[in-house]
């Protein structure tokens, strides 16, 4: 009986170590920086702070300096022509330089999610899905389906199709890996 009683706590305690190194290592591989500003920005825009950390996370892995090879630049990986035509919305100084700053790359990025989450009324997959491939690709889509929506297996560009799928797959390990993170708001 005793020898039963110290299996199972021993069990327990390895359970126990496991659940945190398993936390310990999904925040290595999700990594949360640049918190302020995200909290911030999703804040003042009203989009939800853990939709951006998946979209930085699927774009950059946090690294402000990332380029891709069609030239996006920084966390939230801004085309230079998309970012100055929000940084013109927004009636600030645009430099591609500036892109590079994680406050103003996430205010850009974020002010530009909210336009196409508005611009699709509310559906955050067409959102994503036009960040990726851009606003003329999902308009064609949805025009060749004659429809308001479609599912992400329905996504015709592969790399759109897996970005979709990495950015809400992120955003759950987001919510639950920082849950306390952000204050729970109307985004």
């Amino acid at each position: 009986m005793k020898k039963k009683v110290v299996l199972i706590a021993l069990l327990l305690i390895f359970l126990l170590f496991f659940e945190q190194f398993y936390f310990l290592i999904l925040k290595q591989l999700y990594p949360l920086r640049f918190t302020s500003s995200i909290k911030k920005h999703s804040k003042e825009i009203n989009v939800d702070p853990y939709l951006i950390c998946a979209i930085i996370k699927s774009e950059s892995n946090f690294n402000q300096f990332a380029v891709s090879k069609k030239g996006a630049v920084g966390l939230m990986q801004l085309s230079p022509l998309t970012a100055k035509w929000v940084a013109h919305k927004l009636k600030l100084d645009y430099s591609e330089e500036k892109l590079y700053d994680p406050d103003y790359n996430i205010l850009i990025g974020t002010w530009y999610i909210k336009y196409l989450i508005d611009y699709y009324r509310n559906d955050t997959r067409l959102a994503v899905a036009a960040y990726n491939a851009g606003m003329t690709n999902v308009n064609k889509w949805l025009y060749q389906k004659d429809r308001s929506t479609f599912e992400v297996d329905e996504i015709p560009f592969k790399e759109t199709n897996h970005f979709v799928r990495r950015v809400f797959k992120s955003y759950e390990i987001y919510k639950k890996l920082y849950q306390d993170e952000f204050e729970n708001g109307n985004y």
